[in-house]
C-alpha cells in the first residue's frame, strides 16, 4: 500500500493545509462523492425554513448534496423556460412552489465541484477558498451555511477569520433584516458507535501548528500524543484502481482535521462577534456585553448542540431596536 509523499521540512499552516487537506480532496473528490448524498436533517431544516426569495452561501459545498432541494437552480425537464440562464428568468418563474432560494455554492476542490451539477440541477458555482471569499465588501447573503470545512483550518487563528468572514456576509445592511447562519464541525466527544476512534486507527495525531511556526513534514507526530488530541489525521484509503488503462494501487490519503470540543465552536462565534463589534446575544436573549450608543448590531445564539459526532451552532446576525 502506498502512501503519499511527504512534505517539505517547513510548512506554513496554509502550506499544510494544501498538503493535507486541497490535494487530498483533489485526489478523492470521485470516491468522496460517492459517500456524501444524504443531506443532515438540521442543515436540511435549517434551509427549509429560510425566507421565500432568499439568497444564500453554502462555504464549503464539496459535492454540491445541499445545492439542490428547494434551490432555484434545480430544473423542470419538462419545463424549457427554467432551462434558461438565471438571468433571464423572470422573478415569477424563479421563486416558484418549489423553489424557494438561491443558494450559492464556494469550495475550492475543482474536482468534487465538478460533481455538484447534475441532470436535474445546475447550481451556481464558485470556486473559491473560505477564508478569501470573492464577494463585494458591501453586499451581504441572507443565510449561510458551512458544513464540516472550519474543522480542515489548522490554526486558531485562520479558524476565527474564516468565522469572521461568515458572520460578515450576512450581516444585513437594513435594521429590518436579519442574516443566518448555520455551521458544523467534527467533534471531539465522539459516540460510542462513531467510527472516528483512535482505537479503530481512525485517527492519528498531527502536529501542532502555530500561525507564527512553521508545520513538521512528517505524516505524524514523532512522539504519539495522547488520546486526547484534538489535531489529527483522518485516513483515507483509495483502493487499486484503474485509469488510462493502468492500475493505481492502494493508496492512504491523511486528512487533517481540528477535533473541537465542548463550547469551542460557541467561543468562536463569540469571539468573532466581538472583533466585529457585534454584541453577542445568548438564547434565551440576555445581553452578555453592553453595547454603547453607536453599537446596535447583535449576534444571538438560535440554536446549537452535539448530532452525530458533530458540533453545530445557528446564529442570527440583526440589530438592536
Amino acid at each position: 500500500m502506498n502512501a503519499v509523499k511527504p512534505t517539505p521540512d517547513a510548512l506554513t499552516p496554509s502550506q499544510y493545509e494544501q498538503h493535507h487537506v486541497h490535494n487530498v480532496y483533489e485526489s478523492i473528490a470521485s470516491h468522496f462523492s460517492q459517500t456524501r448524498y444524504k443531506p443532515w436533517p438540521i442543515v436540511a431544516d435549517f434551509l427549509s425554513r429560510q425566507p421565500l426569495g432568499s439568497i444564500g452561501l453554502d462555504a464549503g459545498a464539496g459535492n454540491g448534496k445541499y445545492l439542490h432541494g428547494h434551490n432555484i437552480t434545480n430544473l423542470s425537464m419538462a419545463n424549457e423556460t427554467l432551462k434558461l440562464p438565471i438571468g433571464a428568468q423572470s422573478p415569477g418563474v424563479l421563486v416558484g412552489n418549489e423553489s424557494r432560494y438561491l443558494l450559492i455554492g464556494l469550495d475550492r476542490s475543482l474536482s468534487l465541484m465538478s460533481f455538484a451539477q447534475n441532470s436535474h440541477s445546475t447550481p451556481e458555482l464558485v470556486n473559491a477558498d473560505c477564508l478569501s471569499l470573492p464577494f463585494r465588501s458591501n453586499f451581504n447573503f441572507d443565510f449561510a451555511i458551512s458544513i464540516a470545512t472550519l474543522h480542515h483550518l489548522s490554526t486558531h487563528e485562520r479558524r476565527l477569520e474564516a468565522m469572521k468572514l461568515l458572520l460578515s456576509i450576512v450581516r444585513p445592511r437594513l435594521s429590518n433584516r436579519v442574516g443566518r447562519l448555520l455551521v458544523f464541525v467534527w467533534a471531539h466527544e465522539q459516540g460510542e458507535k462513531s467510527r472516528r476512534m483512535w482505537t479503530k486507527g481512525t485517527l492519528l495525531p498531527a502536529p501542532l501548528i502555530e500561525s507564527t511556526q512553521v508545520a513538521s513534514s512528517s505524516d505524524c507526530a514523532q512522539e504519539p500524543q495522547s488520546f486526547g488530541s484534538q489535531d489529527v489525521l483522518v485516513p483515507w484509503v483509495l483502493n487499486n484502481i484503474r485509469k488510462n488503462n493502468e492500475t493505481i494501487p492502494q493508496t492512504t490519503y491523511n486528512r487533517y482535521y481540528h477535533l473541537f470540543r465542548e463550547g469551542e465552536l460557541m467561543n468562536l462565534v463569540k469571539s468573532a462577534a466581538q472583533s466585529l463589534k457585534l454584541s453577542f446575544v445568548s438564547d434565551p436573549p440576555v445581553l452578555l456585553d453592553s453595547a454603547s450608543d453607536n453599537r446596535s448590531d447583535y449576534c444571538l445564539i438560535k440554536n446549537h448542540g452535539w448530532e452525530a459526532d458533530n458540533w453545530w451552532i445557528e446564529a442570527e446576525i440583526g440589530s438592536i431596536a
